[in-house]
């Protein structure tokens, strides 16, 4: 079985899979694919043309996804006995496998449909357990760009604050011209959080290295995003790829957090300009940080995305 780590040269096959899908899952956008590889070690194969991804720790493959077919209407493949044929002779192929390294059988990024599908091919041997840090935050284009109701109040007067304290900001899409400006911004935030919580300096860095790949090759993954302005100064700024044809993923949004609306200011600019065309926005999961969990709480949900972890049942010893 061969295995890859993602990088830009595998843009083309990742498509394949990717776009025209129906999948709302963050973990399934070939641009997410490619910038997290190193820090999760994640490597994709295909296997009877299907596409599986394995993450490995210390050298070993420690889980794997669901398989997924080319260019498919994922919702409705779940339910063609075809492809599940298909896809259970490739999950097969892929426990081999990893029963071979003598690792167990383990998968992520499983929705409870998903456990289902594999609870009925193998009655009770495997077990499924939410990961609640790991549940992606999906909202209505509509809701994001309204910002009506009650429970959305605060946004609306956080927003209402940065227009009456900086009527002259501008709202720029990103284009080449203005990456310098977005990678300031990160690059500020970077230093600030690093001066807050030293012992997470490794990861901020990687993550504005991370960030700027994303920018310098937004246009071969079909990226794009929106940068504030204030008197010609970047403030803020976000950047994404659409996961499937009603959905779009937002990967990075930093702001200068001592201009006051600043965060709910590009996030509404970018989505009311930009993203009128789709259905969803997945604002991906809040990896189990309280002030992160908070902030995506608080523009309440329409969908949290649940998966998580299924394991081989352990077989006890009677004797």
């Amino acid at each position: 079985m061969q295995l890859k780590k993602p990088d830009i040269t595998d843009l083309d096959i990742l498509k394949q899979y990717f776009e025209n899908n129906s999948i709302r899952d963050c973990a399934f956008c070939a641009g997410n694919a490619i910038l997290w590889s190193m820090s999760y070690h994640v490597k994709y194969c295909i296997v009877d043309e299907m596409l599986v991804y394995i993450t490995e720790e210390e050298g070993h493959p420690s889980s794997f996804t669901f398989p997924i077919g080319r260019q498919r209407n994922y919702g409705a493949d779940l339910k063609n006995p075809l492809y599940l044929q298909e896809a259970k002779a490739v999950f097969e192929k892929i426990c081999r496998y990893f029963k071979a390294q003598n690792q167990p059988v383990v998968l992520h990024c499983i929705t409870p449909e998903l456990y289902q599908i594999i609870d009925q091919w193998y009655p009770d041997m495997y077990v499924y357990t939410p990961s609640r840090d790991s549940f992606d935050y999906i909202y209505t284009v509509k809701k994001l760009t309204t910002l009506s109701g009650t429970k959305l109040h605060g946004k609306r007067n956080h927003i209402n604050h940065f227009l009456k304290t900086y009527p002259d900001y501008t709202y720029e899409k990103i284009t080449a011209e203005n990456i310098p400006d977005c990678l300031m911004v990160a690059s500020e935030w970077m230093n600030r959080h690093k001066e807050l919580s030293p012992e997470l300096a490794s990861e901020y860095e990687y993550e504005y290295r991370i960030i700027k790949i994303a920018l310098t090759h937004m246009q071969e993954m079909n990226m794009s995003g929106g940068l504030l302005k204030i008197q010609e100064l970047p403030i803020a700024f976000t950047l994404g790829e659409p996961i499937s044809k009603d959905t779009f993923d937002v990967h990075f949004e930093k702001a200068d957090e001592t201009i006051q609306g600043a965060y709910p200011m590009i996030n509404h600019a970018f989505v009311s300009r930009e993203l009128q065309s789709y259905t969803y926005v997945n604002r991906e999961e809040d990896l189990g940080l309280p002030g992160l969990r908070k902030s995506k709480l608080s523009y309440v949900p329409d969908i949290l995305y649940e998966k998580g972890i299924v394991t081989e049942k352990k077989i006890e010893n009677t004797n």
